[in-house]
């Protein structure tokens, strides 16, 4: 199972929403008390990166774990 490590360093964030906005899994929710992003389901990321390309104070950081990840696609065929 992937170990993804989603941050968010919430000293440098405006609460802009982008990520949150640009996350189309739910990974990135909005904590309305704080009116900070929060990660919610980093297992869930599929590191499209938008939320890290679109921050306009670069607080977002994905460190991705591949090795973690499940290769479903077979190369056999190419042999």
């Amino acid at each position: 199972m992937a170990n993804h490590k989603i941050k968010i360093d919430a000293d440098k964030c405006i609460g802009c929403q982008i990520c949150y906005k640009a996350c189309f899994v739910d990974v990135i929710r909005w904590n309305e008390d704080n009116k900070k992003p929060v990660v919610a389901y980093p297992k869930d990321c599929m590191h499209c990166m938008m939320c890290v390309a679109l921050c306009p104070k670069d607080c977002v950081t994905i460190d991705i774990d591949f090795k973690g990840e499940r290769m479903y696609q077979n190369f056999d065929q190419y042999r």
